[in-house]
């Protein structure tokens, strides 16, 4: 410790104990004590420490704590924990040190206990405020108090004070001290006309006067009435009449110039109270002017009528403004607009619409900057909240979940429509989109260097408007270029129509032949790297190894199935909804009901391709998947059966009907998958390739792309819940049936043959092992083969035709499906289901049952 803090320290001790003695005595004989018991200390010092804390622990009730916050301090090597010690020691052995202590400790307790506040005292506390407040109400003037209450709170973080018209209330300029003199009766008729013109030019600038008082206000922003001696003569009461409201004009514009210049108010209030405190020091020297005219006894009440009726006009116009701002309250964006009504209404006045347009330009600038900040470099510049464009971001981009760029473009900025000016409300779309396109390119790193222009208020729009139009344009074409040019959109978009959209034909083929016993697996059972390696195998083996972005492609193993997934969308918002908020059972899900594909998109393409589009993209691809597993199933049957060459005539009419029915199965698949791949998404992707060679905007490519995608989801079936439904259906029928195919292939082959051909042997176990299914128990009946197929036939049948049914029914309102009208002529080819195959189905059952 230095000198100069050990004296200060010494000083301040010896203050407070009230001590004479000198402190720099006292400071010398310490350094002298501490220096001679320097040798010491080495060697006696520990033994003194412990011997003055063994006396200190003999005089505790409970020592533990001060042992072992003793030890403590001693394990860290706290610095002069020895004459602490002694210090402690040395009070602990005065009694009136240990007294006064004791009482400073009571009265210390007694204060905390008498201001503690429970919260039953709190209705008594409040009431105990409110008769204060009232008191302080009504011992100061009415005036004073108006300008020091603001019935809201800062809206910001900006700092705010305190009016100073509340610590200083005779520093206004609105009548807040009393008359500085009392009327006399004996002042002559005859001269009253002088001291009424002293007192008019004192009321005229905000100060009271003898014959004329200010009366207490009725309503905060209101006019201000005044009351004239009755002993003043009639004629010379009804001209002053007519100077006061003037006086009138001048305590509003003063109020509002007061109260608005604080910081809560924001900044266009604060520019356009600046200005109306200019008007109000012009006016002041206006009177100053009048003043020294008085003086030189060249001014009567009749002349100063004259003078100041000229100033009237514009000081009403002023007030009124003021007085329509403070009572709505107004802020920001809100106070233009009341500003420019009061433009658009003094059309045909000249003096009132310039005196309105002055308030304006002064007014706007503040607004100006933050729309020039905004659509010039994407940033807002808004500490009070008045701006039309809201930013609600609570968190950093990087720190946002991977649907984030949804989020961003549609949530974290937005328009605040009671805060758009009225004159900027044809253009507010295009402001906020370019600073969302300006701060989406600052975000990539991107220098913005666009042509700056101030932007200023006209009455006239076009000096504004096109300014703001320029900006957009700007910002919408270099953001165009990033995403389109630089990051490679349409590629990006190519690339995902592969794998999603099966355009990658070879690549599907080896990834099924790779992954085959894999789907077909219980989800619990696979392991997700595993697949996602044979993926990656896929790609090195097929043609889409010359794609850039392939790495980008990625596997996912979703929770719930196609049809839970695409219903549990569509059923938001209805009765149904609360049926799809359960969990799925994921472990009765088949690898191939949860698969999907997912892609890996960096900012600012996920923009484009986000959370939303990319879930779009994973349904129509499980879907177009599905249907390819199971037309690979069939195939795979087809190629087995082709065994039945060997059957003699007469054995293979028994199996004529499977072998039928296996081809009516794939007609259907085949016929699904074309009428999705080749009629739906392929013209609706050449059209989304034409509109996106238009666009001239990010939004465009936004709703395009999204056009894009409800179209296809809507022409595939996808979006039509009975239909989706009788298409899942008929899918599960036609597993089942190459499931029960695989599964007698040995069987009836061996029947016909003796014995299973070699060529056929190694491909039926390979297969064998892709379609499992559960046994059936000892004790369940065993339907014989052709019962089976029968049974399939009839199923399939119907669900086709219930198919068919359903989509006629669809196009019979209106035209909206129109493209469904090829499939229904594809599937129901010369009316082969409509027609006579429904009658022999509906026989061939009775048959079947009775046989």
């Amino acid at each position: 410790m230095s000198e100069f803090k050990l004296q200060h320290l010494v000083a301040e001790l010896l203050k407070s104990l009230g001590g004479k003695n000198s402190p720099e005595k006292l400071v010398e004989n310490l350094q002298k004590s501490i220096n001679n018991s320097t040798g010491k200390e080495c060697s006696g010092s520990q033994v003194a420490i412990q011997n003055y804390v063994q006396r200190i622990a003999e005089d505790l009730k409970n020592s533990e704590p001060f042992l072992s916050k003793f030890e403590d301090l001693k394990q860290k090597n706290v610095d002069c924990l020895g004459p602490y010690v002694q210090l402690l020691y040395q009070i602990s052995q005065d009694s009136g040190v240990k007294s006064l202590l004791y009482k400073m400790a009571k009265q210390h307790t007694a204060s905390e206990q008498k201001t503690e506040i429970t919260r039953d005292d709190l209705p008594q506390v409040r009431n105990r405020l409110r008769r204060e407040a009232l008191k302080k109400s009504q011992n100061d003037s009415y005036s004073t108090s108006i300008l020091n209450v603001s019935t809201t709170l800062p809206r910001a973080s900006t700092p705010s004070v305190t009016s100073w018209v509340q610590r200083r209330p005779t520093l206004s300029w609105d009548f807040s001290c009393q008359s500085f003199s009392s009327y006399c009766a004996a002042v002559p008729a005859v001269s009253q006309e002088n001291i009424l013109i002293e007192d008019l030019l004192n009321v005229l600038i905000g100060l009271p006067g003898c014959y004329i008082e200010a009366e207490e206000l009725n309503d905060l922003y209101g006019p201000r009435t005044f009351k004239i001696n009755d002993n003043v003569p009639l004629p010379l009461q009804e001209l002053v009449k007519q100077i006061l409201p003037i006086a009138s004009h001048y305590s509003i514009i003063q109020r509002f110039t007061e109260e608005k210049m604080r910081f809560e108010f924001g900044q266009v209030n604060n520019a356009l109270a600046e200005v109306m405190n200019s008007i109000l020091k012009e006016h002041i020297i206006y009177i100053t002017q009048l003043q020294d005219e008085f003086l030189s006894d060249n001014l009567n009440l009749q002349k100063l009528w004259f003078y100041v009726q000229k100033r009237l006009h514009s000081l009403g116009i002023t007030a009124n403004i003021a007085s329509t701002i403070s009572k709505s309250d107004a802020r920001g964006g809100k106070v233009l607009s009341l500003l420019h009504d009061h433009i658009i209404g003094s059309i045909g006045d000249e003096r009132t619409q310039q005196r309105c347009v002055g308030l304006m330009e002064a007014a706007c600038v503040p607004y100006m900057k933050m729309l020039g900040m905004w659509i010039y470099r994407g940033i807002i510049s808004d500490p009070i909240s008045e701006f039309l464009v809201k930013d609600n971001e609570v968190i950093q981009k990087e720190d946002m979940p991977v649907d984030y760029s949804a989020d961003y473009w549609d949530k974290k900025y937005s328009i605040e429509r009671e805060k758009i000016p009225k004159f900027l409300e044809s253009v507010a779309d295009i402001i906020l989109k370019a600073g969302k396109y300006l701060n989406v390119i600052r975000q990539c790193g991107k220098p913005v260097k666009n042509k700056i222009r101030p932007i200023l208020y006209k009455i006239e729009e076009k000096h504004y408007i096109e300014a703001i139009e320029n900006a957009y344009k700007f910002a919408s074409q270099t953001l165009l270029d990033l995403v389109v040019k630089e990051k490679d959109l349409l590629g990006r978009l190519k690339s995902v129509k592969h794998y999603f959209l099966l355009d990658q034909g070879d690549f599907i083929v080896a990834f099924l032949t790779l992954c085959e016993k894999e789907l077909s697996k219980d989800v619990g059972d696979v392991i997700q790297g595993r697949i996602e390696s044979l993926m990656d195998l896929a790609l090195r083996l097929s043609s889409a190894i010359s794609d850039p972005y392939k790495d980008d492609l990625r596997t996912e193993l979703l929770p719930y199935d196609l049809q839970f997934q695409m219903l549990k969308i569509l059923t938001i918002q209805t009765n149904l909804e609360q049926d799809f908020r359960t969990s799925y059972d994921r472990q009765k899900l088949l690898v191939i009901d949860s698969f999907a594909f997912s892609y890996e998109v960096h900012w600012p393409l996920s923009l484009i391709l986000n959370r939303k589009s990319l879930a779009c993209y994973q349904m129509i691809f499980r879907h177009l998947f599905y249907c390819k597993y199971v037309e690979r199933m069939i195939c795979q049957v087809w190629k087995c059966n082709k065994v039945a060459k060997k059957f003699h005539f007469e054995d293979a009419q028994h199996y004529r009907t499977a072998f039928a029915l296996r081809q009516r199965m794939l007609h259907c698949v085949q016929n699904l998958e074309y009428h999705m791949m080749v009629e739906v998404i392929e013209p609706h992707w050449c059209l989304f390739l034409q509109r996106i060679a238009k666009v001239n905007n990010v939004d465009e490519i936004l709703a395009c792309h999204c056009d894009f995608l409800d179209s296809c989801l809507k022409d595939c079936m996808l979006t039509i819940p009975p239909i989706l439904r009788t298409v899942t259906k008929l899918l599960s029928i036609c597993v089942e049936f190459c499931q029960f195919m695989q599964r007698t292939q040995q069987y009836f082959v061996e029947a016909e043959l003796g014995s299973l051909p070699n060529s056929l042997y190694e491909s039926f176990n390979q297969n064998e092992k892709a379609f499992q299914e559960k046994p059936p128990s000892p004790m369940e009946t065993v339907p014989s083969f052709k019962d089976q197929i029968a049974l399939f036939d009839v199923q399939f049948s119907v669900a086709l035709i219930n198919l068919l049914d359903q989509i006629n029914d669809l196009n019979r309102d209106s035209s909206e499906h129109d493209r469904l009208f090829n499939l229904l002529y594809r599937l129901d080819f010369n009316s082969f289901y409509t027609g006579h195959l429904m009658k022999k189905d509906f026989s061939g059952l009775k048959i079947g049952s009775s046989g």
